[in-house]
């Protein structure tokens, strides 16, 4: 590797560390101030990035912020580490407090990724989410969950332009009504999906955050839709939400307000 390749390695870290280190996005000329580099080699390397969706171009402000790439790579180390062996023991203890199957999964792009999965003993409905399966994140209460959780831009970055599709003729079918959705979301706490995957199956779901108050994950609860009531939905509500926040602070999550109301209601 050249020493002209490694300088332009070394920016793009500098690049992403600056706006990582930034609430608000961060016009060319002020990441090119911080890190030290030439604002045509900056834009340059923001192009660059931005074909391969580590960074974001939000127009009408002129401005970059990260992109859902990074999201991505980060689900994925978590993904590998202490997710999966975190998770386990909260699953379970889920699955014993409500007789019903429970999962974990993370955002993958527009899609969920069911990571791992615990079911009560004896017969159960027949659920699509088993580890390894992938479905439509608007679709899923775990994916609201997370949806809910992220900036309006990077959702619209994950979607783009293309139609929501519908499975069962439930959820939402456009993104301004996918937004709706997640706004009711985070004013409750939690999201659930009235059978928008499988006809008589309902989900509840709460998100995971990990250090930073990043949402990386979701704990789900999968139940017949036919015994759903109001008393049943808030008491899932308080198990899950309960186990969300203690799995997010195994995460070095530092508490969040709307979470610790639910799990203290």
């Amino acid at each position: 590797m050249t020493s002209s390749n490694v300088k332009s390695a070394t920016r793009v870290f500098d690049i992403l560390e600056a706006l990582a280190g930034h609430a608000q996005p961060m016009a060319t000329m002020a990441i090119a101030r911080e890190c030290g580099i030439p604002k045509s080699s900056a834009h340059h390397l923001l192009n660059v990035m931005l074909e391969r969706n580590y960074v974001t171009y939000y127009e009408h402000e002129r401005a970059w912020g990260l992109g859902v790439s990074i999201f991505e790579v980060g689900s994925a180390y978590l993904r590998r580490t202490p997710l999966q062996r975190l998770g386990r023991p909260v699953l379970e203890s889920v699955c014993a407090d409500t007789g019903e199957t429970c999962h974990l999964a993370i955002l993958h792009g527009a899609d969920v990724l069911y990571l791992d999965k615990e079911e009560p003993a004896g017969d159960g409905p027949n659920l699509v989410t088993d580890v390894g399966v992938r479905l439509p994140a608007h679709l899923t209460a775990v994916g609201w969950a997370i949806l809910a959780e992220l900036p309006e831009a990077q959702v619209s970055a994950a979607f783009g332009s293309t139609p929501l599709v519908t499975r069962t003729g439930s959820g939402p079918d456009r993104l301004d009504a996918l937004f709706e959705d997640l706004a009711e979301v985070r004013a409750k706490g939690f999201a659930f999906d009235d059978q928008m995957i499988t006809p008589g199956i309902c989900c509840l779901a709460a998100p995971v955050f990990s250090h930073g108050d990043q949402p990386v994950a979701a704990i789900g609860v999968s139940y017949l839709a036919a015994k759903s009531d109001d008393a049943l939905v808030g008491r899932l509500a308080d198990v899950v939400c309960a186990a969300a926040a203690r799995f997010s602070s195994s995460l070095g999550w530092s508490g969040r307000p709307a979470l610790a109301t639910r799990e203290a209601t």
